[in-house]
């Protein structure tokens, strides 16, 4: 079904303004248009003063509304960079930068939270820190509906102090040219476009709390790094045997009975997040003793023998007894042994243990292993 959302544009602006009403023009011109409904500017002191100055007082965006009927496009917020608690009028050193990634990485976090609008962020404007802070901001953050874009202008109109906009009724205006002589120009030449920049989300792929643009960063690249060291886990069951990566693991029934089970639960958990981020599959030992979990063991057993459905009903009946949370405990920990014994990669070979958390006041346990590096024969 599709979804109307609000559009929402983000730019980040420095002391030429110009590329906000350039953005605002190229999004209304495209096929199909774009009508932006809020927008967002992030800016330093003074580049507030200039927009403020230029494109509001001087009547600048209005005349861009009122001419292309863009009505309901107002100015939201103005958002100034802060470092410690103080307006800065430029960014001239790290904390300054430190100051601006905080800034647009907390904003574009916050308003990610509104699954009913989609975001149009324009990284043409500001430093060209600004416009890597945004762009990263949106890595973290952007949800598929999200939008990226850089906006190129004929090079006699770029950051030229005269233009904003092609205005419906041309003018000619004063324009710098290759020679660096001037030229006036008619508006009628000059050329706007927008370049949609795809970038990669890592929204829930990655497990990304509160914390800093650094602290973002680090654990963005060790999840990263995590994940490509996982090795692959091959479960052939009438064979009783699990490779991982090429170390060949054999298990009595019960055990490949159990350690089966977990891995089954995390292939077939259909949350979308990253598994390294996610235990929603795991499960406390009590669980194992109810209903439907015994079925699936059961089921798991005979499928050992053949599919055989006198072995699953012999598991189901004698389960119970022999199979309490502390002989299940028992179980785990010996699953465990053979595995860290048989695999000789040291850098890998943790996550294909079953694992214990704390969760919800009790104990639950599950295979940290991504769901894409398992596969149950």
């Amino acid at each position: 079904m599709y979804q109307k959302f609000k559009e929402v544009l983000v730019c980040v602006a420095g002391a030429t303004p110009q590329i906000i009403t350039e953005t605002i023009y190229a999004l209304a011109m495209k096929d199909p248009p774009i009508y932006i409904d809020e927008l967002y500017i992030i800016t330093t002191k003074k580049g507030e003063e200039i927009i403020k100055d230029v494109l509001i007082g001087g009547g600048i965006l209005n005349s861009l509304f009122n001419e292309y009927g863009l009505s309901r496009t107002k100015i939201t917020d103005i958002i100034t960079i802060k470092n410690d608690n103080i307006e800065i009028d430029d960014i001239r050193n790290t904390e300054e930068s430190e100051a601006t990634a905080e800034t647009i990485i907390s904003f574009i976090r916050k308003i990610t939270q509104n699954p009913n609008i989609r975001l149009h962020c324009s990284i043409a404007g500001g430093r060209k820190t600004m416009s890597f802070y945004l762009g990263t901001a949106l890595q973290f953050f952007g949800r598929p509906q999200d939008k990226l874009y850089h906006v190129l202008v004929s090079p006699e109109f770029e950051a030229n102090r005269e233009f904003f906009y092609p205005p419906k009724k041309p003018r000619c205006i004063k324009c710098r040219i290759e020679n660096s002589s001037f030229k006036m120009i008619s508006t009628a030449e000059a050329k706007i476009e927008l370049a949609e920049l795809p970038f990669l989300r890592l929204r829930d792929k990655i497990e990304l709390k509160e914390g800093t643009f650094k602290e973002l960063m680090k654990i963005s690249q060790n999840e990263i790094d995590i994940a490509i060291i996982q090795p692959q886990i091959k479960v052939k069951l009438k064979e009783r045997e699990i490779k991982i990566v090429s170390d060949v693991l054999l298990l009595p029934p019960v055990m490949l009975t159990i350690y089966s089970f977990f891995l089954k639960r995390k292939i077939e958990c259909d949350n979308a997040k990253a598994c390294l981020s996610c235990n929603d599959c795991y499960l406390s030992l009590n669980k194992l003793t109810e209903e439907p979990f015994i079925d699936e063991l059961a089921s798991l057993y005979g499928f050992i023998y053949d599919k055989d459905p006198v072995k699953s009903s012999e598991f189901k009946e004698n389960y119970t007894q022999k199979y309490a949370t502390e002989n299940l405990r028992s179980y785990i920990s010996k699953i465990n042994r053979k595995i860290s014994q048989i695999v000789s990669d040291g850098s890998s070979y943790h996550y294909c243990l079953i694992k214990s958390i704390r969760k919800y006041g009790s104990t639950l346990y599950g295979v940290p292993i991504d769901k894409r590096r398992i596969k149950i024969v």
